[in-house]
């Protein structure tokens, strides 16, 4: 096996997904127990995980313009302070106006990664190499969520030890955050592209009528059906696991940490799989087979069958992910993959925003279990859907 040498920008933003993906998880786990621990119901975490998701979507498209006028590196240290005072100050302020802000702050915050992600690394990884770069980053987010998780959950039930269960959330909350702050060190020793040209929102708009046709729309259709879906419950787990399980902040922690750590295995293997089966089978093949274990989750059962569902789920899930991402850059030409990726978060994470406020609606007002069927059946349409479109790809014997 020849040796894969990456070049100062990739090892870079490796350490950056690091830091963001183990911030997000202490943003995802904690700020909805924080609100509940605060007296606000079901509804108006909801509303405030919608809030943020939509603030990412809308923000993707601000994202590819910065991105393209100010360029990379400039971005995302400005992505990176926002997540700063976005995650730091939601769990200070008390005005739901002021929390609603920061939630806004913050989803822009990692807009501005989630939108230049794919374009960066495929910008400064070898033809040969990306199904690989992608992967390992992906690999590499979710052992940040890992350890965010599982520390955060540790941390959080420590810290119940000395101070009231408030103070301890928001020492977990802000003390992550401050890793935004060391994240901007590799940032600066990042490099721009040395044949950077700046384009003016004009050059950036027209960008988007050359990636309109039928393969893209039919592409964002899919991402937005399994991003509604995944709406509905992903936001929810650690609620989901702590209020209908009544188990400790620790426990849901290990929970969801050891359902993160299978897609730190799900990005090492994916490209082995890929190379044997094909990217567009691959993906079909892993989001047919997470569905039973969603499917699981929703009904009552003991602990260690709990594990192994977000593990299965989690893993076969997320683990196409970077195919995805090859995929989806493969679309359009080099000049308009701000604008594709921008395109793909707008619709993503809109209709997950929408699927915020519906599963958590339907949690308050229904059960905890019934989103998860609705899940299924969304996850069940965005498959067939991607079937269709690649299904050249899909029922050619010869791997492609």
């Amino acid at each position: 096996m020849t040796k894969r040498k990456f070049n100062l920008n990739v090892k870079n933003f490796f350490v950056l997904s690091i830091t963001t993906s183990f911030i997000m998880a202490i943003y995802f786990m904690f700020v909805g127990i924080y609100l509940k621990e605060k007296g606000y119901g079901e509804t108006f975490v909801g509303n405030i995980y919608s809030i943020q998701t939509m603030s990412t979507a809308v923000g993707s498209i601000i994202s590819a313009y910065l991105l393209e006028k100010i360029g990379r590196k400039k971005s995302f240290l400005l992505g990176l302070l926002c997540i700063f005072m976005g995650t730091s100050l939601i769990v200070v302020v008390k005005s739901k106006m002021i929390i609603n802000l920061m939630a806004i702050l913050c989803g822009f915050g990692f807009s501005v990664q989630l939108t230049g992600e794919a374009l960066f690394l495929t910008e400064n990884a070898k033809v040969e190499n990306r199904v690989l770069v992608l992967s390992l980053n992906f690999a590499l987010k979710n052992i940040g969520m890992v350890l965010g998780n599982l520390l955060g959950g540790m941390s959080s039930t420590m810290l119940k030890n000395t101070f009231e269960t408030i103070l301890s959330l928001q020492i977990v909350i802000i003390g992550s955050a401050f890793l935004a702050l060391i994240s901007m060190f590799f940032v600066f020793t990042m490099k721009e592209e040395e044949n950077f040209t700046s384009r003016n929102i004009i050059d950036c708009l027209k960008s988007y009528k050359n990636i309109l046709n039928k393969r893209v729309l039919l592409f964002m259709i899919y991402n937005s059906t399994i991003g509604f879906g995944a709406g509905m419950v992903v936001p929810f787990f650690s609620i989901y696991l702590k209020y209908s399980m009544n188990i400790t902040d620790s426990l849901v922690g290990s929970i969801l940490s050891f359902a993160q750590f299978g897609c730190v295995i799900g990005g090492f293997i994916i490209p082995f799989i890929s190379k044997r089966i094909g990217r567009a089978k691959s993906i079909v093949l892993c989001q047919v087979v997470s569905i039973p274990f969603l499917l699981s989750i929703a009904f009552p059962q003991g602990l260690i069958l709990v594990y192994i569902s977000f593990f299965m789920r989690s893993t076969l899930m997320n683990m196409a992910q970077p195919l995805i991402q090859n995929l989806s850059m493969e679309l359009v030409n080099k000049n308009d993959r701000a604008n594709l990726s921008s395109f793909f978060s707008l619709s993503s994470n809109f209709m997950r925003a929408v699927g915020i406020l519906f599963g958590g609606y339907i949690m308050e007002v229904y059960s905890y279990n019934m989103p998860y069927y609705f899940t299924v059946c969304f996850y069940i349409i965005g498959t067939i859907i991607f079937t269709y479109l690649y299904k050249e790809k899909i029922l050619l014997k010869k791997v492609s």
